[in-house]
């Protein structure tokens, strides 16, 4: 892996600079933000880009930069959603494909509070609770997936960016390429790598293995790339209420090292991200408590060191931000 001179900056910053003076320094994502800005945000399901990167996403395009949001999937395999929502108990894979329909209806209107337009919207229509068969198991375009819940083994037909799609990993990669070469983002932002659940990391591989086979070629984007964490134990529940508390990185995340990036929001981006949260009325009617936790005074990111973060150019010399870890619970 090749590190540019001022990422590496960034990270001697982090290290040198006392708490007290960190805080008075810009976030190295606000260096990142201009009216040059192209933001990628990919969602492995509907309200993971609100939860994120809401906020971050409404920054960019105040300050005219442009801004994409890609969801892997519809979000439809999830049984205790469809029969909450449904009010039934023996769901039927025609109530998974409504349920993923009804999630893409509230995606678009959360992404709409954001400040998005239709056309800034991509599905791509992957399977719910399978990406992780698809980047361990069904890796080539020999033998396809098939959803335990929608018994789908391929995208919606609407949802189809390069033609002949099915579930498996090569297709999938091949439509993520074609997203990221087709928009060029500058700055891209994916879920961690260590996020638990299963469809978030798998987002990360497949997303990072997409971009560097673009960069193989020469003609791929050079984006910086941050990474946000929204499953890890219980967190953030339990840590403060929602509105007028900061969120902080949860204890015991693996790697000592890592460099948690505190993303300040305004008044009115806290208030326009909780508005957007809310859209998803399938998924507040199952966890709305623990959505509304990301409904904090800020938002958390890690600058990817395995990305190589080749687009943290001179002039972007920010800092990673020390952030205190949650406390301890106690009892």
């Amino acid at each position: 892996m090749q590190w540019t001179l001022p990422f590496v900056v960034i990270l001697m910053l982090s290290k040198l600079l006392a708490p007290s003076a960190q805080a008075d320094m810009p976030s190295v994502i606000e260096a990142l933000l201009s009216r040059e800005t192209r933001l990628m945000v990919f969602a492995p399901h509907p309200d993971d880009e609100s939860l994120g990167a809401g906020g971050l996403i409404q920054r960019a395009l105040s300050l005219g930069g442009k801004a994409k949001v890609v969801f892997m999937t519809n979000g439809d395999g999830y049984p205790e959603g469809v029969e909450l929502l449904d009010h039934i108990s023996h769901p039927t894979a025609k109530d998974y494909r409504e349920y993923g329909d009804e999630r893409r209806v509230e995606a678009g209107h959360a992404t709409a509070a954001l400040g998005l337009l239709e056309g800034d919207v991509i599905f791509l229509g992957f399977p719910d609770g399978g990406l992780t068969n698809l980047w361990k198991t069904f890796r080539s375009d020999s033998h396809s997936y098939r959803s335990p819940f929608t018994l789908e083994k391929r995208p919606p037909p609407s949802e189809v960016i390069v033609p002949k799609t099915d579930y498996n990993g090569h297709d999938l990669k091949k439509e993520i390429k074609r997203v990221l070469d087709d928009f060029k983002p500058n700055l891209l932002v994916v879920p961690a790598p260590r996020d638990q659940h299963p469809d978030h990391s798998s987002t990360y591989h497949f997303v990072i293995e997409a971009l560097r086979s673009l960069q193989k070629k020469g003609t791929g984007p050079k984006p910086a790339v941050i990474t946000y964490l929204v499953h890890f134990g219980q967190w953030p529940v339990g840590q403060g209420s929602g509105t007028g508390s900061t969120l902080k990185p949860p204890r015991r995340f693996p790697g000592r090292e890592t460099n948690w990036v505190s993303f300040a929001l305004n008044p009115k981006e806290r208030e326009v991200k909780r508005k957007a949260i809310l859209k998803h009325h399938s998924q507040m009617l199952v966890m709305g408590r623990f959505l509304l936790s990301f409904a904090r005074d800020n938002e958390l990111f890690v600058v990817d060191r395995q990305a190589g973060n080749r687009g943290l150019k001179r002039g972007q010399q920010g800092r990673l931000s020390r952030v205190p870890h949650a406390p301890k619970k106690q009892g």
